[in-house]
């Protein structure tokens, strides 16, 4: 068996501290052979007691990626050479032998010439930032979650020192980054002043990387979101010739899974507006605002951009228009939806106080209008207990409905409710802003009982 001895020349590069690795290599009594190695490394790098690159620093620094990537390299250099030494006369084996392998390996284009040269092979994030680049009809928003992998990605090198490569990334690669994502919250702790720091051995992974939200446990429906971002930019390089390698044909990621969509009645909606709230003028107001979002149907970012141009009177009545926001780069179609006479009351309701303004609602930050909501609801007794599925552990919980009321319910509610008796998902679709065929709009459909009785009426 050939046995390899590294130490570094004497000799090292004009430009920097750098030294060329030396590779010896010896078989039983007859063979010991030397080459050098083309690899240049930083002495502080490099243990003669081990004869191996050894990297102790626990800074991430760019000089100790680097120093990664080169012990990698010789690694792969080194089995390369095992393996032609396997493959080889022992009695060819000497010193102009090692290094011709070694010089084949490393300008393989010298001895087998190509017609057209290489472009210099990217890095993963340097890959990355070109396939962002690509996708340039990406919004703003999904543009920022496909930065948050990166970022998470990155942090993930940090903190496991795996360095991603396209033509090595595995199965088992994938798991271990659901396994960090999924994991990361416990590498943070509470301080004395309670606030929410990087634990000691982890606070250089987050100078470099910061986390801008605090760190949270994240769901199943998140990472399984995240990876199939990974998974399309996987893919893109396979199309344009960076790479070979899918490990994403042995790795499934599965679906989202989702809970029941909770929404509030007819009746309990009607309730809300009935309720007097005159003595609480601030949650009066956000009431009003709640209600128009259950009789308009739209998304929160797109009710706060409502403006008395969005209103139009046609002969048939009143009517909002706009172009959904989440949309609005992919697919823009204009929803329109009439207003009925409780919507119309709220709107003249606040009419004086912006009659000399663009605005229509009395609008307050998104925050505070869903924790608002909360309030709203215990204050006119809508408290029922409800069935929710917790995102992080997947098992279903009970709760009171107004702990989990938020502007979204004001959208599901005008959904939920509208799908009930028209039963027409194409038609509740164009007046709620989802595409056709939409699965986040397949979740709406919920067929209570009064809806399986009329329908066993049919037979």
């Amino acid at each position: 068996m050939a046995t390899f001895k590294l130490r570094l020349s004497t000799k090292g590069e004009k430009t920097s501290d750098k030294k060329e690795v030396l590779i010896r290599l010896r078989h039983g009594k007859n063979i010991e052979v030397y080459a050098k190695s083309r690899i240049f490394i930083s002495p502080k790098f490099f243990s003669e007691k081990e004869s191996d690159i050894v990297i102790k620093s626990r800074i991430f620094t760019d000089e100790v990626r680097q120093a990664n990537q080169t012990k990698s390299r010789l690694d792969a250099l080194i089995n390369h050479i095992a393996g032609e030494f396997q493959n080889s006369a022992k009695d060819t084996i000497t010193s102009e032998w090692m290094q011709e392998v070694i010089d084949r390996y490393t300008w393989p284009e010298k001895y087998e010439p190509k017609q057209e040269e290489e472009e210099t092979r990217k890095s993963f994030f340097e890959l990355y930032d070109t396939f962002l680049t690509a996708k340039a009809d990406l919004s703003p928003r999904r543009l920022a979650h496909y930065r948050v992998l990166q970022n998470i990605l990155k942090r993930f090198e940090l903190y496991t020192k795996c360095f991603l490569d396209l033509d090595t990334l595995s199965p088992e690669t994938i798991q271990d980054i659901a396994d960090f994502m999924r994991n990361e919250h416990t590498l943070f702790r509470t301080d004395k002043e309670g606030r929410t720091v990087p634990k000691g051995q982890y606070k250089h992974i987050y100078n470099l990387i910061p986390e801008s939200r605090l760190p949270r446990p994240r769901g199943d429906n998140y990472i399984r979101s995240e990876l199939k971002i990974l998974r399309t930019f996987v893919l893109w390089a396979i199309r344009n010739g960076h790479s070979a390698n899918n490990p994403f044909q042995k790795y499934s990621i599965g679906s989202e899974t989702y809970g029941k969509p909770i929404y509030i009645t007819s009746e309990e909606r009607d309730r809300i507006y009935a309720t007097d709230l005159s003595k609480t003028p601030m949650l009066e107001r956000q009431r009003d605002v709640f209600i128009f979002q259950c009789l308009t149907g739209c998304r929160v970012s797109d009710l706060y951009r409502l403006r008395k141009d969005s209103i139009t009177t046609d002969s048939r009545g009143t009517y909002i228009q706009y172009i959904p926001h989440k949309t609005i780069e992919d697919n823009p179609q204009i929803v329109k939806v009439y207003l009925n006479a409780t919507a119309l009351a709220i709107l003249g309701k606040y009419a004086d106080r912006f009659k000399d303004a663009p605005d229509i609602l009395p609008l307050i930050s998104q925050q505070k209008y869903n924790d608002t909501i909360k309030e709203i609801f215990r204050a006119c007794g809508i408290d029922r207990i409800v069935p929710v599925l917790n995102p992080v552990t997947g098992q279903t919980e009970h709760k009171s409905i107004a702990d989990i009321a938020s502007s979204h319910m004001a959208r599901r509610t005008f959904v939920g409710n509208l799908y009930k008796k028209v039963k027409d998902p194409n038609l509740v679709g164009k007046l709620s802003g989802h595409k056709e065929g939409s699965r986040a709009f397949a979740r709406y459909r919920d067929i209570d009982d009064d809806m399986i009785k009329e329908m066993s009426e049919l037979l």
